[in-house]
C-alpha cells in the first residue's frame, strides 16, 4: 500500500475535529510515536525480502483489487443478502482450534 503524504497542517485539522475528551489518547500514541522511531531499514522482513520487492508485491494485489472490484462488490452484496436470508451459519471451532464443517 502506497505510503500517502501527510502535512502536519492535515493532522491538526484532524485532530481539532476530534470531542476534548479523545485527545488524551491522541497525545498518549503522539508520544508513543515519538519514542520509538521507526527506519524502514531498521525492519527485518521475515521472509528476506527487501524494500523493493515488498513494495511491488503491494503493488500487484493493488492493481488486482483495482481491477476485480466490482466482481468483489458482487461477491460482497452476494454474501449479504444469504446472510440476511438466513442461509448462513456462525463458524465452529474444536477445542484444538480446528473448524467443524
Amino acid at each position: 500500500m502506497p505510503t500517502e503524504t501527510v502535512t502536519r497542517q492535515q493532522v491538526v485539522e484532524l485532530v481539532m475535529t476530534l470531542p476534548a475528551d479523545r485527545l488524551v489518547s491522541v497525545y498518549d500514541f503522539v508520544r508513543f510515536v515519538q519514542s520509538h522511531p521507526l527506519e524502514a531499514a531498521s525492519i527485518p522482513d521475515i521472509f528476506g525480502e527487501t524494500a523493493d520487492e515488498i513494495h511491488a508485491d503491494e503493488q500487484q494485489w493493488a492493481q488486482q483489487f483495482a481491477a476485480s472490484r466490482k466482481d468483489l462488490r458482487a461477491m460482497a452484496r452476494d454474501a449479504v443478502a444469504d446472510y440476511r436470508a438466513g442461509k448462513t451459519r456462525p463458524l465452529e471451532f474444536t477445542s484444538e482450534g480446528q473448524p467443524i464443517r
